[in-house]
């Protein structure tokens, strides 16, 4: 079975726990709501230009101006991305309903070999997904997207299991409209009531 290793606040803290596919969370709270800051924790969105599932270009620039929730999946994962991004579905659909609608969401593959733009379509269209601010990226090598989750998210891609799982963050992290990410959440917690909440806070103080 899979283990799977991120990090807490602003440092790189591997938690490695034998025979159990769970990780622990960049920032994890230590109180029981879903949600982490990390304001201070200095971290920011690197650069990228990336291909999403209609063969477009998207960079980090494209990005800037709207909060955005980003997560890391690949299409043929067997686990915690089968969790994941229904997750983040349900979430688009209740900040629809919230009448939160300049939220963009982004999915990076963590498997870009194999997740090519034609995958990641047939992949979100199964789910049901609303493509009109969800991108899901691909068009870059296994080490730039490992050099994204390190920088960027201070998370672990690893692809030397010896299966066909990949070492990956099941967070779901927020990035504000600067490109800083600011708060992180469970993204295998089906609650979206603290994300919305953080939301609609952040946005009424801009």
């Amino acid at each position: 079975m899979r283990l799977i290793v991120s990090a807490a606040g602003a440092g790189l803290l591997c938690m490695l726990l034998s025979g159990c596919a769970w990780l622990y969370q960049a920032g994890q709270s230590q109180t029981p709501e879903n949600g982490s800051d990390l304001s201070q924790a200095d971290m920011e969105l690197t650069s990228f230009e990336f291909t999403n599932q209609d063969g477009d270009t998207v960079t980090n620039e494209d990005l800037q101006g709207n909060y955005v929730l980003a997560d890391m999946i690949f299409t043929s994962c067997p686990t915690v991305c089968n969790t994941m991004t229904p997750n983040m579905l349900n979430l688009q659909g209740e900040m629809e309903k919230a009448g939160i609608d300049d939220i963009r969401i982004v999915s990076f593959t963590v498997d870009p070999e194999n997740d090519d733009p034609e995958a990641l379509k047939q992949y979100g269209e199964n789910y049901g997904v609303d493509f009109s601010n969800w991108d899901f990226l691909t068009g870059y090598s296994d080490e730039e997207i490992q050099t994204l989750a390190e920088k960027s998210f201070k998370s672990v891609v690893d692809k030397d299991t010896g299966d066909e799982n990949i070492v990956h963050a099941t967070t779901f992290f927020l990035i504000d409209p600067e490109g800083n990410v600011v708060r992180s959440y469970d993204g295998l917690e089906n609650d979206t009531d603290p994300i919305l909440e953080d939301l609609k806070r952040l946005k009424n103080n801009e």
